[in-house]
């Protein structure tokens, strides 16, 4: 699936839901393919009676036979509420009485073994027809055979146990999309069964299932393809099957085809036949055994594919990338050499072969995640893939490497070894999600992308959970509608920070060696965190009396994390007050939850460079550590190995403010970034007070801080304080603080005439010009698109004079600088600027340069322009349905328009659920795009009454989460809008100023 680490910077991931909520027919079919509608005869309401009569005298027998301690549990029933049913029940109820199956989750009396499933799917008339023969192992004995099928018509369907046909009942639930088969005999275990289903069914248009695919060429014709998606649960809308992650089975797929598409499908092509009538069968060989959410076929029109083999796996291993028409032109290379070198990395960091003969990478113009791991052919979302070194951007470079070393990790951790239910889906993503890194930076290592770990996922991780309404990485759910929510950056992001934290404190060695055995040990089979704990606990010993599940199980089963106080008192450390960390005040007030975690607390100080390790029980109220009589401060949780905050006394602020200003770089980029960063979320949360975050900020005046980790920080944090005051007549001094700030790493970057000072070996190195490194590009790019946003005036004018250039030679400015040049050209252009801008947007077919172009077209000061971007929105040949929500969330950032798109989403919002397509979470990815930065109790009304009632399935959760975003707004200003203006103009009253 998508990476919300650094793919979330640029796509919110989207998850299907279920969308056939409380319709439901129960339907019976003989083997002859008849129908007839099962209903509830006379007898069965006799037999009814006769059980509840029943019922009622083995209650009251019970009352009088069973011991008094039964009569104290009734006591106490009596004084509660009435209960509700659990979800499982109220959503099961919906099948109604004559369904003979009364859960979720399939029973595990019989098990796939084989499928043989043969499809012909219809891109003109869009029509899907299929078969599938099952055969099923009898693991207990039983009557009833129950599957998943969603939005497939059954046309005809026979059993065959040891050979011979028998008879069956076919009853229909829509709601959990099952189909159950009442069988007329019982089977049991040992006995040969199969199942043989013909069936019908169409392809999909809203990205999930066997869907649509639309590719428009430079001369706007359209080409047409199929393709799969099929995780978490939507395998069931292409095939029946048994659609959970432990049924896995070995696959034999054929497909039948016109003769000018190409087939791929998870395993290499066999053999193609002609079928008749213009039409090919392709048969792909048996695949190894996998569950069904990884099964992917793609039917392609017009693409094009690149190949190449592999050199450093045991057995050669070909991997080909395909995409749509021409824009496969120079932009493959990078992608596909990055798939090679992942496949290669992966197959010796888990000393385990890559099982299957090829692997294929799909761009594709339609796709609602950013990747999508199925075992040998891995589709991507086209900017996820394609990279052309001439017009992509260097961020988009390392987002294309990680999600292809995201996708590559899967193929071992997911596909290879798989958890048995979605509520240890973390197990799958949150180990990517890490693995992406480790990846990353042995192809790469110039580019340092383990730094960026922190910012891209703790940091982002860190404010969900601090509400309530998280969940637990490893969280039960039941309802197939709910599973896509977990697909949010607890299970990916949080995940991934501890995965870091349990490899930091194993040693990276014997990390490694536990992973290699666990792989090993469930390889082609699942498994439960629990299985992962006990094996690296056998190579790993944290302490005497803390084991490796202690703390594992700890983080990942319970909600949130905890917030650490840390003083100093005569040489000593003292941490105490372990508390579960809540941004909302009133959610502290009414949390009894008293959640206590063991807490790694790595720590160093001023008086050494040495870093050391302690533990904070569970258990534990404080700890105390001998440092050193003359320490003056101490940092806790350094390096960011913990998944926690840490609110220091304000003696240690003060220090840590005087270090940061006189020699900053005694801290690690890492550790300057994590105390930033914890100190304005303590603003928002009011344990600490936003005088004191801006302190630690003023550190940047003495000039010297070029590191992009922390100036990522200090840029998110002041971009948001801007935001929040937008409205105030002190947002005019504060935008004078942040170019004051700004100023100073802008000359280091970008202005010549310093040839004195220490600015100017910096220049040579970075200036306007492209620089050589990775790392530099990426600060350039953070320090010269917020220079120009703040309107110092040399960042303008420069910006102004490149976009002009660009307006007549599209190579005359280098990428990396493109997206804020030509956003402050549209900006400040006119109407034919913002056309010519257009035009581009409309011709290229790289898609990170057509995300950058739509950016600059949202930028426009221009409200009739406004209006018409908004009006590009509601044209899918225009804006594609998955950017939907990245698009509105470009134009909430212009002040102009803010108010406009909020407005026009409202009058829209049905509109934009028919494009979207309701069996996704765009919907609420869309929806917390708009509202997220809303930020007075007028706006939270206001957003209230619009999503009440609405049913948005698993969307909802997106919106709930903006909601409770709001709320922290509005909290915020109430704390800290009067505190920032009177601090704002003391600095203001002592320095003076840089005027643009």
């Amino acid at each position: 699936m998508p990476t919300p680490t650094t793919v979330k910077l640029l796509f919110e991931e989207s998850q299907p839901e279920d969308d056939d909520v409380g319709n439901w027919t129960v339907k019976s079919v003989r083997p002859n393919g008849k129908h007839r509608l099962v209903r509830a005869s006379r007898a069965c309401l006799v037999t009814l009676m006769v059980a509840l009569t029943m019922l009622i005298l083995g209650t009251l027998l019970g009352a009088i036979l069973l011991p008094h301690t039964f009569g104290q549990c009734d006591v106490k029933n009596k004084s509660e509420a009435v209960v509700e049913p659990p979800i499982q029940e109220q959503i099961v109820a919906e099948c109604g009485e004559s369904y003979p199956w009364r859960r979720i989750r399939l029973p595990e009396d019989v098990e796939p073994t084989n499928y043989k499933l043969v499809l012909q799917p219809n891109l003109t008339t869009l029509e899907l027809s299929g078969t599938v023969t099952i055969d099923l192992k009898v693991i207990t004995k039983t009557k009833l055979v129950v599957l998943h099928a969603q939005k497939l018509n059954i046309t005809s369907f026979s059993f065959q146990v040891e050979g011979k046909r028998i008879d069956a009942e076919h009853f229909i639930c829509d709601r959990v999309n099952q189909w159950a088969f009442l069988l007329s005999r019982t089977i049991s275990r040992g006995d040969d069964v199969r199942l043989l289903i013909d069936y019908e069914g169409s392809i999909q248009k809203d990205l999930t299932g066997l869907y649509l695919n639309t590719h428009i060429q430079t001369d706007n014709s359209k080409t047409y393809s199929a393709v799969t998606q099929f995780e978490p649960t939507l395998a069931r809308k292409a095939y029946p099957c048994f659609d959970e992650p432990k049924f896995k089975a070995v696959f034999d797929v054929s497909v039948i085809r016109e003769m000018r598409h190409v087939v791929r499908a998870n395993m290499h092509l066999i053999r193609s036949e002609e079928y008749g009538n213009d039409l090919v069968m392709d048969q792909f060989a048996p695949s190894v055994k996998m569950s069904t959410y990884i099964t992917a076929l793609a039917v392609l029109d017009g693409f094009k594919v690149v190949r190449r083999t592999t050199t450093k796996t045991k057995k050669p291993v070909e991997v080909s990338l395909y995409a749509a028409g021409d824009s496969i032109r120079n932009q493959s290379d990078f992608g596909l050499n990055t798939g090679i070198r992942a496949l290669e990395y992966f197959e010796k960091f888990f000393d385990i072969p890559f099982p299957l003969q090829k692997t294929d990478l799909i761009a594709l113009d339609d796709f609602s995640e950013g990747a999508m791991e199925n075992w040998g052919m891995v589709t991507f979302r086209d900017a996820m893939l394609l990279y052309n070194e001439a017009r992509s951007t260097e961020k988009s470079r390392e987002v294309v490497a990680l999600v292809v070393c995201h996708e590559i990790a899967h193929q071992w951790f997911g596909n290879y070894v798989t958890m048995k239910w979605w509520s240890d889906l973390w197990l799958n993503e949150g180990f990517a999600n890490y693995m992406e890194y480790l990846c990353a930076d042995d192809l790469y290592p110039e580019w340092n992308v383990l730094n960026d770990f922190y910012v891209e996922n703790f940091v982002q991780s860190m404010l969900l959970d601090g509400f309530s309404s998280s969940h637990a990485v490893s969280n039960d759910v039941e309802d197939p509608a709910q599973i896509g929510s977990m697909f949010d950056v607890i299970s990916y992001q949080k995940g991934a920070s501890l995965i870091q934290m349990l490899r930091g404190l194993a040693g990276k060695d014997a990390f490694q060696i536990a992973l290699q055995e666990y792989l090993k040990k469930y390889a082609y089979a699942n498994a439960e965190r629990i299985d992962l704990w006990n094996i690296i606990q056998k190579h790993v010993t944290l302490s005497d009396d803390i084991s490796v599940a202690d703390v594992a199980e700890a983080w990942t089963s319970q909600i949130g994390y905890p917030l650490i106080s840390v003083g100093l008192d005569r040489g000593s450390m003292v941490v105490r007050n372990q508390t579960k960390f809540l941004l909302l005040e009133d959610e502290r007030a009414a949390d009894n939850s008293n959640t206590k975690w063991p807490i790694p607390i790595q720590y160093r100080s001023d008086l050494a460079d040495q870093v050391n390790l302690i533990w904070l029980k569970a258990d534990q109220e404080s700890a105390i550590q001998r440092i050193g009589q003359n320490v003056k401060w101490v940092v806790a949780n350094t390096g960011s190995l913990g998944y926690y905050r840490v609110l220091y006394e304000k003696d240690i602020y003060k220090q840590l403010i005087k270090q940061l200003s006189t020699d900053h770089e005694k801290l690690s980029a890492v550790d300057r970034a994590t105390i930033l960063n914890d100190a304005f979320f303590f603003a928002k949360s009011g344990h600490l007070g936003i005088e004191t975050a801006l302190d630690l900020v003023k550190y940047v005046e003495s000039n010297t801080e070029i590191e992009r980790i922390p100036w990522v920080v200090i840029i998110t944090h002041l971009k948001v304080i801007e935001q929040m005051i937008s409205e105030t007549p002190i947002v005019d001094l504060f935008q004078r603080f942040e170019r004051y700030l700004i100023v100073r790493v802008y000359e280091y970057i970008g202005r010549p005439k310093f040839e004195k000072s220490i600015f100017m070996k910096a220049y040579e190195r970075l200036g306007w010009k492209r620089p050589e490194k990775h790392v530099d590009r990426m600060l350039q790019t953070e320090v010269l698109a917020m220079a120009c946003r703040l309107q110092i005036a040399d960042c303008s004018k420069q910006a102004q004079n490149l976009f002009n250039k660009w307006l007549q030679d599209k190579n005359s400015v280098f990428v990396d600088i493109q997206p804020f040049v030509i956003e402050e050209g549209v900006r400040r252009g006119s109407t034919s600027d913002w056309e010519r801008v257009y035009d581009e947007y409309l011709k290229t077919t790289n898609p990170s340069q057509k995300l950058m172009l739509l950016n600059a077209l949202a930028s426009t000061k221009n409200v009739r322009l406004v209006h018409r971007f908004m009006l590009m929105c509601l044209d899918p040949a225009v804006v594609r349905p998955n950017i939907l929500p990245r698009a509105l969330g470009m134009l909430m950032q212009n002040r102009v328009a803010a108010l406009y798109a909020w407005r026009f989403f409202r009058m829209n919002y049905d509109k934009f659920d028919k494009i979207i397509g309701g069996t996704t979470t765009m919907l609420g990815m869309m929806s917390k795009s708009i509202i997220e930065n809303f930020n007075t109790e007028y706006d939270l009304l206001e957003v209230r009454e619009f999503f009440k009632g609405k049913k948005m399935g698993a969307s909802r959760a997106r919106v709930d989460q903006a909601i409770e975003s709001i709320v922290l707004n509005v909290q915020w200003r109430r704390l800290n809008e009067k505190a920032l203006e009177r601090w704002v103009r003391k600095w203001d009253s002592k320095r003076t100023l840089y005027r643009s």
